[in-house]
């Protein structure tokens, strides 16, 4: 490579990595003038997360992701927030759906019904002091059947 054509790449590359500090941009508040990642960009505020209970044990138990989608937590949130979102129909779905996976499960004998359930945390104090939630609404639940 010519030494010319080394300079303009190398001006090129340096422009184009201060480009997204030198421009007004959504993410323009970001603390850190690369990054495009929203989630870094602003303040975390409560948060809304739906997720699935079972009850009939001593106090309500929070189900696994493998019990709402498969191992995949992320999609497990997915299918619980696009079931939320579609309404009853959709959410008595995935409720029984869920409830049979638990009464094949072993370890969750003592469940005798499944909530889904849509609750305001603070995320701050979710990590720091295992808080619960600030409201909750529970939007369906539906009893887990086990063969006698």
């Amino acid at each position: 490579m010519s030494r010319p054509l080394a300079l303009i790449v190398g001006i090129a590359l340096t422009l184009a990595t201060l480009s997204p500090s030198l421009r007004s941009a959504p993410f323009a508040d970001d603390s850190y003038p690369f990054s495009t990642y929203p989630m870094f960009a602003r303040t975390m505020t409560k948060r809304v997360i739906v997720f699935a209970e079972g009850t009939g044990t001593p106090s309500p138990k929070r189900l696994g992701p493998e019990l709402v989608a498969n191992d995949e937590p992320m999609q497990a949130q997915r299918t619980l927030s696009n079931a939320a979102k579609s309404g009853t129909p959709a959410l008595r779905v995935l409720c029984a759906r869920i409830a049979e996976r638990v009464a094949s499960s072993t370890e969750l004998k003592d469940v005798r019904r499944v909530r889904i359930v849509r609750a305001l945390f603070d995320p701050v104090r979710y990590f720091e002091v295992a808080a619960e939630p600030e409201q909750r609404e529970v939007l369906s639940q539906c009893r887990v059947r086990r063969a006698p």
